[in-house]
Protein backbone atom coordinates (compact mmCIF):
# COMPACT_ATOMS: atom_id res chain seq x y z
CA UNK A 1 0.00 0.00 0.00
CA UNK A 2 1.22 3.42 -1.13
CA UNK A 3 0.61 5.74 1.90
CA UNK A 4 1.50 8.99 3.34
CA UNK A 5 0.82 11.95 4.71
CA UNK A 6 -0.66 15.33 3.12
CA UNK A 7 -1.08 18.13 5.88
CA UNK A 8 -0.88 15.80 8.64
CA UNK A 9 -3.35 13.23 7.17
CA UNK A 10 -3.27 9.60 6.52
CA UNK A 11 -3.16 9.55 2.47
CA UNK A 12 -3.44 5.83 0.43
CA UNK A 13 -2.88 5.41 -3.50
CA UNK A 14 -0.76 7.69 -5.00
CA UNK A 15 0.48 11.48 -5.43
CA UNK A 16 -2.21 12.31 -8.21
CA UNK A 17 -4.76 10.03 -7.15
CA UNK A 18 -5.24 9.25 -3.10
CA UNK A 19 -8.12 9.15 -0.37
CA UNK A 20 -7.79 9.97 3.09
CA UNK A 21 -7.49 7.24 5.79
CA UNK A 22 -9.31 9.68 8.50
CA UNK A 23 -12.56 10.68 5.74
CA UNK A 24 -12.90 7.06 5.37
CA UNK A 25 -12.95 6.15 9.07
CA UNK A 26 -15.46 9.20 9.64
CA UNK A 27 -17.58 7.55 7.07
CA UNK A 28 -17.31 3.75 9.06
CA UNK A 29 -17.25 2.00 12.28
CA UNK A 30 -14.06 0.86 13.30
CA UNK A 31 -12.27 -2.17 12.92
CA UNK A 32 -12.39 -2.33 9.45
CA UNK A 33 -9.75 -3.41 6.49
CA UNK A 34 -8.76 -0.64 4.10
CA UNK A 35 -7.29 -2.55 0.08
CA UNK A 36 -5.34 -0.55 -2.21
CA UNK A 37 -6.25 -2.04 -5.87
CA UNK A 38 -3.84 -0.02 -7.50
CA UNK A 39 -1.40 -1.49 -5.22
CA UNK A 40 -2.57 -5.23 -6.08
CA UNK A 41 -2.62 -4.46 -9.93
CA UNK A 42 1.29 -3.01 -9.66
CA UNK A 43 2.51 -6.10 -8.06
CA UNK A 44 0.61 -8.65 -10.27
CA UNK A 45 1.94 -6.90 -13.70
CA UNK A 46 5.27 -6.65 -11.98
CA UNK A 47 4.88 -10.32 -11.79
CA UNK A 48 3.74 -10.75 -14.90
CA UNK A 49 6.80 -8.70 -16.22
CA UNK A 50 8.84 -11.06 -14.28
CA UNK A 51 8.29 -14.10 -16.10
CA UNK A 52 7.73 -12.39 -19.28
CA UNK A 53 8.98 -14.45 -22.12
CA UNK A 54 8.26 -18.26 -20.35
CA UNK A 55 4.69 -19.59 -21.13
CA UNK A 56 3.83 -19.05 -17.80
CA UNK A 57 0.91 -18.24 -15.80
CA UNK A 58 -0.27 -16.78 -12.54
CA UNK A 59 -2.79 -18.71 -10.15
CA UNK A 60 -3.24 -16.28 -7.61
CA UNK A 61 -3.27 -18.36 -4.12
CA UNK A 62 -6.73 -17.29 -2.86
CA UNK A 63 -6.20 -18.62 0.54
CA UNK A 64 -3.82 -15.12 0.94
CA UNK A 65 -6.85 -12.68 0.58
CA UNK A 66 -10.67 -14.22 -1.04
CA UNK A 67 -11.99 -10.34 -0.95
CA UNK A 68 -14.83 -10.97 -3.35
CA UNK A 69 -13.78 -7.48 -5.16
CA UNK A 70 -10.44 -8.03 -5.31
CA UNK A 71 -10.53 -12.01 -7.23
CA UNK A 72 -12.92 -10.00 -9.62
CA UNK A 73 -10.40 -7.44 -10.04
CA UNK A 74 -7.75 -10.60 -10.71
CA UNK A 75 -10.21 -12.46 -13.11
CA UNK A 76 -10.34 -9.63 -15.22
CA UNK A 77 -6.75 -8.88 -15.53
CA UNK A 78 -6.08 -12.41 -16.95
CA UNK A 79 -4.85 -13.99 -13.32
CA UNK A 80 -5.81 -18.35 -12.75
CA UNK A 81 -6.10 -18.87 -9.01
CA UNK A 82 -5.10 -21.81 -6.59
CA UNK A 83 -7.60 -22.80 -4.13
CA UNK A 84 -7.82 -25.37 -1.10
CA UNK A 85 -11.22 -25.96 -0.74
CA UNK A 86 -14.27 -26.35 -2.24
CA UNK A 87 -15.51 -23.61 -0.87
CA UNK A 88 -12.67 -21.07 -2.23
CA UNK A 89 -13.38 -23.25 -5.75
CA UNK A 90 -17.20 -21.57 -5.53
CA UNK A 91 -15.55 -18.04 -3.95
CA UNK A 92 -13.07 -18.31 -7.16
CA UNK A 93 -16.19 -19.12 -9.87
CA UNK A 94 -18.69 -16.73 -8.31
CA UNK A 95 -15.95 -13.64 -8.88
CA UNK A 96 -15.48 -15.20 -12.59
CA UNK A 97 -12.51 -17.02 -12.75
CA UNK A 98 -13.38 -19.61 -15.57
CA UNK A 99 -12.42 -23.19 -14.33
CA UNK A 100 -9.81 -23.94 -16.79
CA UNK A 101 -8.04 -21.72 -14.74
CA UNK A 102 -8.69 -22.70 -11.27
CA UNK A 103 -6.37 -25.03 -9.72
CA UNK A 104 -7.27 -27.49 -6.84
CA UNK A 105 -4.61 -27.79 -4.16
CA UNK A 106 -4.62 -28.86 -0.44
CA UNK A 107 -3.78 -32.12 1.88
CA UNK A 108 -7.30 -33.00 2.83
CA UNK A 109 -9.86 -33.18 0.16
CA UNK A 110 -13.24 -34.64 0.69
CA UNK A 111 -14.94 -37.08 -1.41
CA UNK A 112 -17.75 -33.78 -1.75
CA UNK A 113 -15.08 -31.37 -2.40
CA UNK A 114 -13.44 -33.60 -5.13
CA UNK A 115 -16.21 -34.29 -7.06
CA UNK A 116 -17.14 -30.75 -6.96
CA UNK A 117 -14.12 -29.71 -8.56
CA UNK A 118 -14.70 -32.53 -11.17
CA UNK A 119 -18.39 -32.00 -11.47
CA UNK A 120 -16.84 -27.90 -12.70
CA UNK A 121 -14.24 -29.77 -14.59
CA UNK A 122 -11.23 -27.46 -13.48
CA UNK A 123 -8.17 -27.36 -14.92
CA UNK A 124 -6.24 -29.35 -12.35
CA UNK A 125 -6.17 -31.17 -9.06
CA UNK A 126 -2.27 -31.30 -7.57
CA UNK A 127 -2.28 -34.37 -5.93
CA UNK A 128 -0.81 -34.73 -2.36
CA UNK A 129 -0.97 -38.68 -1.63
CA UNK A 130 -1.63 -41.87 -3.31
CA UNK A 131 -4.66 -42.42 -1.07
CA UNK A 132 -6.00 -39.32 -2.95
CA UNK A 133 -5.38 -40.45 -5.97
CA UNK A 134 -7.03 -43.66 -5.69
CA UNK A 135 -10.19 -41.12 -4.54
CA UNK A 136 -9.68 -38.98 -7.36
CA UNK A 137 -9.80 -41.94 -9.77
CA UNK A 138 -12.96 -43.72 -8.47
CA UNK A 139 -15.09 -40.61 -8.07
CA UNK A 140 -13.70 -39.82 -12.12
CA UNK A 141 -14.80 -42.91 -12.99
CA UNK A 142 -18.26 -42.71 -11.24
CA UNK A 143 -18.91 -39.23 -13.44
CA UNK A 144 -17.29 -40.84 -16.23
CA UNK A 145 -15.15 -37.75 -16.86
CA UNK A 146 -11.16 -37.58 -17.16
CA UNK A 147 -9.40 -35.11 -14.78
CA UNK A 148 -5.74 -33.38 -14.91
CA UNK A 149 -3.60 -33.53 -12.20
CA UNK A 150 -0.18 -33.11 -10.89
CA UNK A 151 1.94 -34.64 -8.12
CA UNK A 152 2.96 -32.66 -5.65
CA UNK A 153 6.76 -33.15 -4.97
CA UNK A 154 7.80 -32.23 -1.16
CA UNK A 155 12.04 -31.53 -2.35
CA UNK A 156 13.12 -31.85 1.23
CA UNK A 157 14.68 -28.71 1.02
CA UNK A 158 15.17 -26.07 4.41
CA UNK A 159 13.36 -22.86 3.40
CA UNK A 160 14.58 -21.00 6.37
CA UNK A 161 11.30 -19.37 7.55
CA UNK A 162 8.84 -19.61 10.37
CA UNK A 163 8.03 -23.12 10.85
CA UNK A 164 4.67 -23.17 11.00
CA UNK A 165 4.73 -22.16 6.95
CA UNK A 166 7.83 -24.65 5.94
CA UNK A 167 5.87 -27.05 3.29
CA UNK A 168 8.90 -28.55 1.81
CA UNK A 169 10.67 -30.17 4.62
CA UNK A 170 10.76 -33.68 4.98
CA UNK A 171 9.15 -33.69 8.15
CA UNK A 172 6.12 -31.27 6.81
CA UNK A 173 2.86 -32.93 5.60
CA UNK A 174 2.86 -31.77 2.24
CA UNK A 175 3.46 -33.57 -1.03
CA UNK A 176 5.73 -36.61 -1.55
CA UNK A 177 9.06 -37.75 -2.62
CA UNK A 178 10.52 -40.14 -4.88
CA UNK A 179 9.76 -43.09 -3.12
CA UNK A 180 5.92 -42.28 -3.79
CA UNK A 181 6.81 -42.91 -7.43
CA UNK A 182 6.13 -46.72 -8.26
CA UNK A 183 2.86 -46.37 -6.57
CA UNK A 184 1.43 -43.59 -8.27
CA UNK A 185 2.76 -44.65 -11.49
CA UNK A 186 1.05 -48.09 -10.89
CA UNK A 187 -2.15 -46.50 -10.17
CA UNK A 188 -1.84 -43.79 -13.60
CA UNK A 189 -1.55 -47.11 -15.97
CA UNK A 190 -4.26 -48.46 -14.57
CA UNK A 191 -6.52 -45.56 -14.78
CA UNK A 192 -5.58 -44.34 -18.36
CA UNK A 193 -9.43 -43.80 -18.17
CA UNK A 194 -9.90 -41.55 -15.33
CA UNK A 195 -6.70 -39.35 -14.88
CA UNK A 196 -4.12 -37.47 -17.12
CA UNK A 197 -0.77 -36.49 -15.43
CA UNK A 198 -0.22 -33.28 -16.69
CA UNK A 199 2.96 -32.04 -14.53
CA UNK A 200 4.26 -32.03 -11.51
CA UNK A 201 3.93 -29.08 -8.71
CA UNK A 202 5.72 -27.77 -5.52
CA UNK A 203 5.28 -25.33 -2.52
CA UNK A 204 8.30 -24.89 -0.06
CA UNK A 205 6.59 -22.52 1.86
CA UNK A 206 6.13 -19.12 2.60
CA UNK A 207 7.82 -15.65 3.75
CA UNK A 208 10.59 -16.92 1.50
CA UNK A 209 13.76 -14.51 0.39
CA UNK A 210 16.34 -16.70 -0.11
CA UNK A 211 16.33 -17.73 -3.79
CA UNK A 212 19.08 -19.88 -3.93
CA UNK A 213 17.12 -22.20 -1.84
CA UNK A 214 14.22 -22.44 -4.15
CA UNK A 215 16.54 -22.95 -7.13
CA UNK A 216 17.17 -26.05 -4.93
CA UNK A 217 13.93 -27.12 -4.75
CA UNK A 218 13.56 -26.67 -8.24
CA UNK A 219 16.07 -28.36 -9.12
CA UNK A 220 15.50 -31.75 -7.52
CA UNK A 221 11.82 -31.29 -8.50
CA UNK A 222 12.58 -31.18 -12.21
CA UNK A 223 14.79 -34.15 -11.66
CA UNK A 224 11.49 -36.62 -10.78
CA UNK A 225 10.00 -34.37 -13.87
CA UNK A 226 12.72 -36.00 -16.12
CA UNK A 227 12.26 -39.42 -14.65
CA UNK A 228 8.54 -39.28 -15.29
CA UNK A 229 8.99 -38.14 -18.68
CA UNK A 230 11.42 -41.81 -19.06
CA UNK A 231 8.64 -43.43 -18.22
CA UNK A 232 6.84 -42.48 -20.88
CA UNK A 233 4.59 -39.43 -19.44
CA UNK A 234 4.22 -36.87 -21.17
CA UNK A 235 4.14 -33.65 -18.73
CA UNK A 236 3.30 -30.23 -20.78
CA UNK A 237 2.75 -28.45 -17.00
CA UNK A 238 5.63 -27.15 -14.46
CA UNK A 239 4.09 -25.57 -11.43
CA UNK A 240 6.74 -24.01 -9.54
CA UNK A 241 4.70 -22.74 -6.50
CA UNK A 242 4.96 -19.68 -4.79
CA UNK A 243 6.01 -17.79 -1.59
CA UNK A 244 8.09 -15.23 -1.93
CA UNK A 245 7.87 -12.81 1.58
CA UNK A 246 7.91 -8.97 1.97
CA UNK A 247 10.06 -6.63 4.60
CA UNK A 248 7.54 -6.08 6.70
CA UNK A 249 9.49 -4.78 8.89
CA UNK A 250 9.71 -1.37 6.56
CA UNK A 251 7.60 0.07 4.63
CA UNK A 252 10.23 0.55 1.67
CA UNK A 253 9.36 -2.27 -1.13
CA UNK A 254 12.87 -1.91 -3.00
CA UNK A 255 14.44 -4.76 -1.90
CA UNK A 256 11.24 -7.53 -2.35
CA UNK A 257 10.75 -6.08 -6.38
CA UNK A 258 14.48 -6.38 -6.81
CA UNK A 259 14.49 -10.30 -5.32
CA UNK A 260 11.05 -10.30 -7.50
CA UNK A 261 12.97 -9.56 -10.65
CA UNK A 262 15.52 -11.76 -9.76
CA UNK A 263 13.28 -14.37 -9.21
CA UNK A 264 11.94 -14.55 -12.40
CA UNK A 265 15.85 -14.21 -13.85
CA UNK A 266 16.31 -17.49 -11.64
CA UNK A 267 13.39 -19.01 -12.72
CA UNK A 268 14.01 -18.44 -16.90
CA UNK A 269 17.41 -19.68 -16.51
CA UNK A 270 16.29 -23.06 -14.52
CA UNK A 271 13.44 -23.68 -17.16
CA UNK A 272 15.47 -22.99 -20.02
CA UNK A 273 18.38 -25.05 -19.07
CA UNK A 274 16.02 -28.33 -18.35
CA UNK A 275 13.57 -27.88 -21.02
CA UNK A 276 14.92 -25.56 -24.11
CA UNK A 277 14.30 -22.06 -24.92
CA UNK A 278 11.27 -23.24 -27.36
CA UNK A 279 9.81 -25.04 -24.55
CA UNK A 280 5.99 -25.19 -25.02
CA UNK A 281 5.79 -26.49 -21.08
CA UNK A 282 3.58 -23.77 -19.09
CA UNK A 283 5.26 -22.74 -16.13
CA UNK A 284 2.97 -22.00 -13.34
CA UNK A 285 3.57 -20.15 -10.14
CA UNK A 286 1.01 -19.14 -7.23
CA UNK A 287 2.08 -16.05 -5.36
CA UNK A 288 -0.53 -14.42 -2.61
CA UNK A 289 1.13 -13.02 -0.14
CA UNK A 290 3.61 -10.86 -2.54
CA UNK A 291 0.46 -9.72 -4.55
CA UNK A 292 -1.99 -8.73 -1.68
CA UNK A 293 -0.38 -7.90 1.54
CA UNK A 294 1.18 -4.20 1.15
CA UNK A 295 -2.56 -3.55 0.02
CA UNK A 296 -3.75 -3.86 3.34
CA UNK A 297 -4.42 -1.51 6.26
CA UNK A 298 -6.11 -2.30 9.19
CA UNK A 299 -7.66 0.49 10.78
CA UNK A 300 -8.73 0.70 14.63
CA UNK A 301 -10.07 2.71 16.95
CA UNK A 302 -7.84 2.95 20.50
CA UNK A 303 -10.48 2.13 23.69
CA UNK A 304 -7.96 2.75 26.81
CA UNK A 305 -4.30 3.69 27.64
CA UNK A 306 -3.46 1.51 30.35
CA UNK A 307 -0.19 2.79 32.43
CA UNK A 308 1.20 -0.20 34.30
CA UNK A 309 4.56 -0.56 36.47
CA UNK A 310 6.35 -2.86 33.41
CA UNK A 311 4.47 -1.52 30.12
CA UNK A 312 2.05 0.64 28.50
CA UNK A 313 -0.75 -0.51 26.81
CA UNK A 314 -2.82 0.59 23.79
CA UNK A 315 -5.68 -1.15 23.79
CA UNK A 316 -7.76 -1.17 20.91
CA UNK A 317 -10.70 -2.33 19.10
CA UNK A 318 -9.27 -5.41 17.05
CA UNK A 319 -6.83 -7.99 18.05
CA UNK A 320 -5.81 -11.80 17.06
CA UNK A 321 -9.01 -12.32 15.61
CA UNK A 322 -9.25 -9.89 13.01
CA UNK A 323 -5.78 -10.26 12.22
CA UNK A 324 -3.80 -13.70 13.43
CA UNK A 325 -0.22 -13.29 12.17
CA UNK A 326 1.15 -11.70 15.39
CA UNK A 327 -0.33 -14.55 17.84
CA UNK A 328 0.26 -17.33 15.61
CA UNK A 329 3.86 -16.91 13.74
CA UNK A 330 5.03 -14.33 16.47
CA UNK A 331 4.69 -11.50 12.85
CA UNK A 332 5.34 -7.98 13.73
CA UNK A 333 3.25 -5.80 11.86
CA UNK A 334 4.11 -2.11 11.69
CA UNK A 335 2.11 0.67 13.65
CA UNK A 336 0.90 3.68 11.75
CA UNK A 337 -1.34 7.10 13.06
CA UNK A 338 -3.62 8.30 10.79
CA UNK A 339 -2.00 11.80 12.07
CA UNK A 340 1.26 12.58 11.31
CA UNK A 341 3.02 12.47 14.62
CA UNK A 342 4.03 15.92 16.09
CA UNK A 343 5.01 14.67 19.38
CA UNK A 344 7.81 12.50 20.97
CA UNK A 345 7.61 9.25 20.32
CA UNK A 346 6.60 6.23 23.51
CA UNK A 347 6.35 2.97 23.71
CA UNK A 348 2.84 0.94 23.81
CA UNK A 349 2.21 -2.70 23.06
CA UNK A 350 -1.03 -2.36 21.52
CA UNK A 351 -3.61 -5.25 22.23
CA UNK A 352 -6.99 -5.90 21.36
CA UNK A 353 -9.76 -7.71 23.25
CA UNK A 354 -9.71 -10.85 23.06
CA UNK A 355 -9.39 -12.90 26.36
CA UNK A 356 -6.04 -14.64 25.62
CA UNK A 357 -3.20 -12.68 26.81
CA UNK A 358 -1.67 -13.37 23.14
CA UNK A 359 -3.93 -11.06 21.65
CA UNK A 360 -0.89 -8.45 20.99
CA UNK A 361 -0.87 -7.05 17.45
CA UNK A 362 2.56 -5.28 18.32
CA UNK A 363 4.92 -5.20 21.18
CA UNK A 364 7.09 -2.03 22.19
CA UNK A 365 5.81 -0.36 19.40
CA UNK A 366 7.10 3.65 18.83
CA UNK A 367 4.00 5.74 18.39
CA UNK A 368 3.07 9.52 19.64
CA UNK A 369 1.23 10.11 22.70
CA UNK A 370 -2.23 8.08 22.26
CA UNK A 371 -5.36 8.48 23.94
CA UNK A 372 -8.77 6.99 24.22
CA UNK A 373 -10.84 7.89 20.14
CA UNK A 374 -7.11 8.06 18.31
CA UNK A 375 -6.79 6.08 15.36
CA UNK A 376 -4.17 3.43 14.10
CA UNK A 377 -3.95 1.45 11.01
CA UNK A 378 -1.66 -1.74 11.15
CA UNK A 379 0.15 -2.15 8.11
CA UNK A 380 0.81 -4.79 5.43
CA UNK A 381 -2.13 -6.63 6.54
CA UNK A 382 -3.30 -7.91 2.98
CA UNK A 383 -2.57 -11.21 3.36
CA UNK A 384 -3.49 -13.88 5.43
CA UNK A 385 -5.48 -11.14 7.78
CA UNK A 386 -9.44 -11.26 6.80
CA UNK A 387 -9.26 -14.51 5.73
CA UNK A 388 -7.96 -15.95 8.96
CA UNK A 389 -10.43 -13.90 10.96
CA UNK A 390 -12.59 -15.50 13.13
CA UNK A 391 -15.53 -14.45 15.81
CA UNK A 392 -13.98 -15.93 18.72
CA UNK A 393 -15.38 -14.43 21.63
CA UNK A 394 -18.57 -13.41 19.53
CA UNK A 395 -17.12 -10.27 18.18
CA UNK A 396 -17.87 -9.25 14.47
CA UNK A 397 -16.24 -9.30 11.48
CA UNK A 398 -14.49 -5.77 10.32
CA UNK A 399 -15.75 -4.28 6.89
CA UNK A 400 -13.39 -4.68 3.76
CA UNK A 401 -13.12 -1.51 2.01
CA UNK A 402 -11.14 -0.65 -1.56
CA UNK A 403 -9.44 2.33 -2.71
CA UNK A 404 -8.87 2.73 -6.34
CA UNK A 405 -7.64 5.84 -7.99
CA UNK A 406 -8.71 7.61 -4.73
CA UNK A 407 -11.78 6.35 -4.64
CA UNK A 408 -13.51 3.94 -2.18
CA UNK A 409 -15.84 1.30 -3.75
CA UNK A 410 -19.08 0.69 -1.23
CA UNK A 411 -18.12 -0.40 2.37
CA UNK A 412 -20.12 -3.39 3.54
CA UNK A 413 -19.99 -5.33 6.79
CA UNK A 414 -18.00 -8.63 5.86
CA UNK A 415 -20.01 -12.30 5.78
Amino acid sequence: MSYFYVGGDLKVGSISQYASVSEIARNQTTPFYLYDVDDIEMRYRAYEKTLSGLNSRIHYALKANSNHKILSHLASWGAGVDTVSGGEIKKALAAGFPPAKIIFSGVAKTKKEIRFAIENQIKQINVESPAELERIIEIARSLKLKVDVAFRLNPDVNPKTHPYITTGFRENKFGMDESFLPELIKLLTASKDAVQLRGLTMHIGSLLFDLDVFQEALEKTLVVHHQLVKEGFTLDRFDIGGGLGIRYETADATDELAMLEKFGVMVKAVTTKHFGSDSKIEVMTEPGRMIVARSGLLVSEVQYIKRAPAKTFAIVDTGMHHLLRPALYQARHRVVTLREPTSALQTYDVVGPICESSDVLAKDAELPEMKAGDLIGIADSGAYGFSMASAYNSHEFPAEILVEKGQTSHPGRAQ
